[in-house]
């Protein structure tokens, strides 16, 4: 192929890269799974040994959430100095190319001394930055051109606005929640209100003829059709704030948990084994414990342990490559005397590559070591006593710590 058609080759293959990632995104694909797509693709096309995404982390950090490639599991994780390339390239919205990072003064990261050239594409704009594609190449490597950059500036670009695009379609989402909750307070006023106004005028009813001496079975009468609204009302009310909060809201954790195991088939490619237990009781398919389990594990600890369970099926997916996935979630009452004040712990154990391969974003590691903070816990993700794949573990108090 001669040079001028490779040419022409490569700048449409970038350009229906970015075409690909605006469809997945609009047609539903998990944010994740389009971050890795844009991480994958760029180091392709741009024949790149190493490719990140750097993306706003904790605290106000810039960390290297997504790598792939040559030396991915030295990378993964970093910091960025504030004083780098990749804030530099953040906070102007320009792009840049360094000859060599073996050679390059002041370069405070010694895991980015094993590459050669490198380029930084900002991903958006300076009023509005999404995050950072780094591509690198082996020291000794042919040097990043102006064209290269120009291309995957373009590219991260596309993205950037395809990650845009999705979050106003998010917001477009949230507009129909508001409306929904305008429907509410329309039911509000016209169910609810306007019955305790009528019960309001009936107890002015009671309170005009009490003043007037009247016989006291007739006031009594009245006060017992006031005291019935009340209670409708009430109900009324319960209801309707009831539909405000989130559907799982009323479903057991039991009945969450096998849910989220059920979804998970699709992302692993087979089903994941779940033992829930309530003080040593494994409970079955249908277990009056199962009651007893939500009364003791409040809703928002709830809530942390179906994240946690989900965060731990998501990283198995991805990056476990694994055949089996075990979860594990045992409560252990006050009462049952082994922990004074009860505790909740999940597991969620695979037989895939382990630690020891590069892996995919940590922010959902770091995620659920600041859900068990939250409540006083503790978690940990490390080499399965098998031997072989992960174990993440994750622990918490039934009650939040004073």
């Amino acid at each position: 192929m001669r040079p001028v058609e490779a040419d022409a080759v490569e700048r449409e293959r970038w350009l229906s890269a970015g075409a690909h990632i605006t469809t997945m995104l609009l047609s539903g694909a998990p944010e994740e799974d389009v971050l890795e797509h844009i991480v994958s693709v760029a180091r392709e096309i741009a024949d790149a040994d190493a490719a990140a995404l750097v993306l706003p982390g904790l605290k106000g950090e810039l960390v290297m959430e997504i790598v792939r490639g040559w030396g991915a599991d030295e990378l993964l994780g970093l910091s960025m100095p504030h004083t780098g390339l990749s804030w530099t390239a953040l906070r102007t919205g320009k792009g840049r190319l360094v000859p060599s990072l073996k050679n390059a003064r002041n370069l405070q990261l010694p895991p980015m001394r094993r590459y050669g050239p490198a380029l930084y594409a900002p991903m958006g704009t300076a009023e509005r930055p999404v995050g950072v594609l780094v591509l690198l190449r082996k020291d000794g490597e042919e040097s990043f051109i102006g064209k290269d950059l120009e291309r995957a500036s373009t590219f991260a670009d596309q993205a950037a606005l395809a990650l845009v695009l999705s979050e106003a379609r998010q917001a477009q989402d949230l507009g129909k929640l508001v409306e929904e909750r305008e429907r509410i307070a329309r039911d509000l006023h016209d169910l609810a209100i306007q019955q305790l106004f009528a019960t309001g005028m009936q107890l002015e009813t009671v309170r005009r003829r009490a003043a007037r001496g009247l016989d006291k079975a007739g006031l009594i009468a009245i006060l017992d059709e006031a005291l019935d609204n009340v209670d409708n009302s009430v109900r009324e009310i319960r209801s309707i704030v009831h539909s405000l909060r989130d559907p799982d809201a009323a479903t057991g954790l039991v009945e969450r948990l096998r849910r989220e195991s059920a979804l998970a088939r699709t992302g692993l490619g087979f089903a994941p084994s779940l033992v829930i237990s309530l003080d040593d009781r494994s409970l079955g398919a249908i277990d009056d414990d199962e009651a007893a389990l939500d009364s003791l594990v409040s809703q928002a600890l709830a809530d942390d342990v179906l994240a946690v369970v989900r965060e731990g099926l998501a990283n198995a997916a991805r990056h476990a490559r694994a055949s089996s996935v075990a979860v594990r979630v045992t409560v252990l009452s006050a009462a049952g005397g082994a922990v004074p004040s009860g505790e909740v712990t999940v597991e969620v154990e695979d037989d895939g590559v382990g630690l020891g391969a590069p892996s995919g974003r940590k922010s959902g590691t770091w995620n659920v070591a600041a859900r068990a903070r939250q409540h006083g816990g503790t978690s940990s993700i490390e080499d399965a006593p098998s031997g072989r794949g992960t174990l993440l573990t994750w622990c918490a108090p039934l009650k939040d710590p004073v």
